[in-house]
């Protein structure tokens, strides 16, 4: 008889102590699982998946339950252990059972079961979502009750909900953890930055300005026109009449050489103006995602920006924002420039000023302003808030900038490096060389 009365309340504390480890490793496994692996399974039919997904939709009900039942059980593992101790030890035998029990409990009945849990969050959520169903269920009175108490006390502090989180905000902080703990490549991470960044990104970041455009006037020859294009390689050529601001239409290389090929006689007597198609305008505060839906729906590659008073500012076309997700896009007639970015021996970075800002970023992994200005150039002369000399220094942010380049008003060429690294440096015989008329 003696041995029942001892051996059955050990036996329940041990039982007890199983119960808190299945609520313990339960809860790490739901609440850890990747919505997205779920969500994978339950689109494969997993019936463990789709049970799980449906529990987790009402999280505070879920969690209230898995607290109550381990609550439940570790107080009456403590308090059986507690009555055993007492009985068999006298009343020293608390401090034994306190002792006994806190090992056994952090031990067995957290630490073990949620390590496991970590470890095979799929597999354990999946396995214990149709047995929460039925405990839920069971337990609803009670948290249901418990709930209520809880909203009360929260609406007494006037706690305010914490705002969701976009897709868009999870997506990209998922790609950046993945990158940081090296199962993802950089050129991996760029990409999926780049596709979440068009939403974000405006034309004006990414078009060519139209101080680099290539365009003409319908005035000129056809022979020079076509020598011209011929040489310059572009795809299209915007033709304009009397000032560069009066486009009156896009000259396709593909149709002004069919019209060449089929033209007999003097070449100049061939009218460009038929071969004309008409000119799209974009806003230059339109993003890349609808520049990009404007340009598919359209059957379009090609568009002339403009700014709040209508005047051209530049071109974007398909390929630009292709590559904002790619990166660089060469064929075997594009020469590459490979000094562009060029890092010295003594660490610092010589970059041409027209670079932008975000390719600069995404090529070193570093964080330069973006919002202030397109291009390095451009952030620097808004630091300096002047056109600055070859030799001036300025700092934006954790960034020093040297002046190693310029033409006139435009700064060519640029040094840079993180502020606390070494000190920038007096330009090297290769830079003064690129300083040389």
């Amino acid at each position: 008889m003696e041995d029942s009365a001892f051996l059955v309340p050990l036996l329940s504390v041990f039982g007890l102590i199983l119960c808190s480890a299945f609520f313990s490793g339960s809860e790490t496994a739901i609440t850890s699982v990747s919505r997205s692996r779920i969500h994978k399974r339950k689109m494969e039919g997993n019936k463990g998946a789709i049970t799980l997904s449906k529990l987790r939709e009402d999280k505070e009900r879920l969690i209230g339950a898995i607290l109550l039942g381990n609550n439940v059980v570790n107080i009456g593992a403590s308090a059986i252990a507690t009555a055993l101790a007492i009985r068999y030890v006298g009343e020293s035998g608390v401090i034994y059972a306190t002792a006994v029990m806190t090992v056994l409990v952090l031990v067995f009945a957290e630490v073990l079961p949620k390590t496991y849990s970590v470890r095979h969050a799929e597999s354990v959520a999946i396995f214990v979502a149709p047995i929460f169903v039925l405990i839920t269920k069971v337990l609803s009175p009670f948290t249901n009750a418990v709930q209520i108490i809880v909203n009360f006390v929260l609406r007494m502090f006037a706690t305010a909900p914490l705002e969701s989180m976009s897709g868009v905000e999870a997506l990209r902080g998922a790609v950046d953890m993945y990158h940081e703990d090296g199962d993802m490549q950089k050129d991996d991470r760029d990409m999926l930055s780049g596709i979440l960044d068009l939403e974000a990104t405006c034309v004006e970041d990414i078009m060519i300005h139209r101080s680099d455009m290539a365009s003409l006037s319908i005035d000129e020859s056809t022979t020079k026109i076509v020598k011209y294009i011929a040489n310059n390689l572009h795809s299209r050529t915007p033709i304009w009449k009397d000032s560069a601001d009066n486009v009156v239409g896009i000259l396709h290389t593909k149709d002004l050489f069919k019209a060449v090929a089929n033209h007999k006689g003097d070449l100049d007597k061939l009218s460009i103006k038929p071969l004309l198609g008409k000119p799209s305008y974009v806003p230059e505060t339109t993003t890349l995602k609808n520049q990009l839906n404007e340009f598919r729906a359209n059957q379009r590659h090609f568009a002339l920006v403009v700014d709040e008073f209508g005047s051209i500012t530049g071109l974007v076309t398909l390929e630009d924002i292709i590559e904002e997700i790619v990166g660089e896009i060469e064929d075997e007639h594009d020469t590459p420039n490979l000094t562009r970015v060029r890092r010295s021996k003594d660490g610092a970075y010589n970059v041409d000023g027209d670079i932008s800002v975000r390719d600069l970023n995404r090529e070193l992994d570093w964080n330069l302003p973006e919002g202030e200005s397109t291009t390095i150039a451009g952030l620097v002369l808004t630091a300096a808030q002047c056109v600055p000399n070859v030799g001036d220094i300025f700092e934006v942010e954790n960034f020093m900038f040297k002046v190693i380049k310029k033409e006139g008003a435009q700064l060519t060429r640029l040094q840079l490096r993180r502020t606390g690294d070494t000190p920038v440096v007096e330009p090297t015989e290769e830079e003064n060389e690129e300083q040389a008329p």
